[in-house]
């Protein structure tokens, strides 16, 4: 329980540097994405960035409380 709570102090402390990381690596994989001409990594951005946005996103939309 004591691993679990160490952990849980670091991403705390630690929120806005991950943050910044993971938006770091969204922004180069989308740039990545756009130059390549195929299309399947295009949807394996997409998946991972509605996952990013459903699941770790701060902001919540009148659509996801149940409002129009």
């Amino acid at each position: 329980m004591q691993e679990i709570m160490k952990v849980v102090v670091y991403f705390q402390a630690h929120w806005a540097e991950i943050a910044q990381a993971i938006a770091a690596i969204i922004g180069a994989a989308s740039i990545i994405v756009k130059l390549t001409p195929g299309l399947k990594d295009d949807t394996v951005l997409q998946k991972i960035v509605a996952f990013l946005g459903k699941y770790i996103a701060l902001n919540v939309s009148r659509a996801d409380k149940g409002g129009a």
